[in-house]
C-alpha cells in the first residue's frame, strides 16, 4: 500500500479490521488493546478516544506516548517484508502492530507476544546453550551418536516404548540403515525411509506425508493424532498396548514405496 495512503487511513478503519482479525480466530479485542497499549504506551481509554476522534492511523502512531524500546526485538516478515529490515521508522512501528497482531492471531501466548529484553533469549541452566524459547526443549551436552545413545537420554519412563518402537522397526527393516538424522532416529536405504523421537507425552512417527494419508483411516479408528507427516503415539504404560503392528505395517510401505 501507498505510504501516504496508509497513513491517512482512519485509525478506526485499521483497529476494527485488527480486531476483526483476532476474532476470527478467537482472540479478543481486550487482547489486541493490549498488544497496542505495550507497543505505544496508549492507555484502553485512549484507544478507544482515537476511534472516535477521526485521528489518521499515521497520527495515531506519531503522537504515541511511548513507543516500546523492545519492539526492537520483533522479527519476522509480514506481506513478504521483514520488520527489523524496514529504513521508515514510522511505517516500521506500524508493521510491528501488524506483526503482533499477526501472532496473536495464529495463537501465540502473550507472553511470548510481548517481548521483554529478559526473554528474548533463553539459556539452558544445565548446557548453557541458548534458545529463543524458553524451556527449549534440546539435549544438553552431546548429540547422541547412536539410537541406543538417543534413548538412554530420554525419560526412563518412556524408555522401554522407544524401545519398542526401535525394535519393530528394526526387525521389519532388517536391511536398512539404523542413523542418526536430524537428532532423531532414522532408518535409510539411500534415502530416509521412517523416523521416531520423543516428545514429553508421546512418540513423534515421521513417515512422511504420502504414508500418513494411505493409514489415516486407521490411525482416526485408533485415536492416533496425526498431520502432514506425523503421527503421535502416546506412551502406554505396557509397551506392548502400543500399535506396533501398524508401526510394522507403516514401514514396510515406506521401503515398497521407496
Amino acid at each position: 500500500m501507498d505510504r501516504d495512503k496508509l497513513l491517512g487511513m482512519s485509525f478506526r478503519k485499521v483497529y476494527d479490521c485488527l480486531v476483526a482479525k483476532a476474532e476470527r480466530k478467537s482472540r479478543t479485542k481486550a487482547e489486541v488493546d493490549e498488544v497496542i497499549c505495550w507497543l505505544t504506551g496508549y492507555s484502553t481509554s485512549s484507544i478507544e478516544a482515537a476511534c472516535v476522534s477521526g485521528l489518521s492511523y499515521g497520527d495515531f502512531f506519531r503522537n504515541a506516548p511511548q513507543m516500546n524500546p523492545n519492539r526492537k526485538l520483533i522479527t519476522g516478515s509480514i506481506c513478504g517484508i521483514k520488520v527489523q529490515d524496514i529504513e521508515d521508522p514510522l511505517i516500521q512501528d506500524i508493521r510491528y502492530l501488524d506483526k503482533l497482531v499477526d501472532e496473536l492471531a495464529k495463537g501465540k501466548p502473550m507472553e511470548s507476544i510481548l517481548r521483554s529484553a529478559d526473554s528474548a533469549l533463553w539459556t539452558c541452566p544445565t548446557c548453557g546453550r541458548t534458545f529463543k524459547r524458553k524451556n527449549q526443549s534440546h539435549y544438553c551436552g552431546n548429540k547422541p551418536k547412536t539410537i541406543d545413545e538417543y534413548i538412554l537420554q530420554q525419560a526412563e519412563p518412556a524408555r522401554p516404548c522407544l524401545r519398542a518402537i526401535r525394535e519393530t522397526i528394526r526387525g521389519t527393516l532388517p536391511d536398512a540403515e539404523e542413523k542418526i538424522s536430524w537428532s532423531m532416529p532414522t532408518y535409510s536405504r539411500g534415502k530416509n525411509l521412517i523416523q521416531f523421537a520423543a516428545s514429553k507425552n508421546h512418540i513423534g512417527l515421521y513417515p512422511g506425508p504420502e504414508a500418513v494419508e494411505r493409514f489415516s483411516d486407521e490411525l482416526d479408528t485408533l485415536g492416533l493424532k496425526h498431520s502432514k507427516g506425523t503421527i503421535r503415539i502416546p506412551y502406554q504404560e505396557k509397551a506392548t498396548d502400543l500399535p506396533l503392528e501398524l508401526v510394522a505395517r507403516i514401514a514396510t510401505w515406506c521401503q515398497e514405496r521407496a
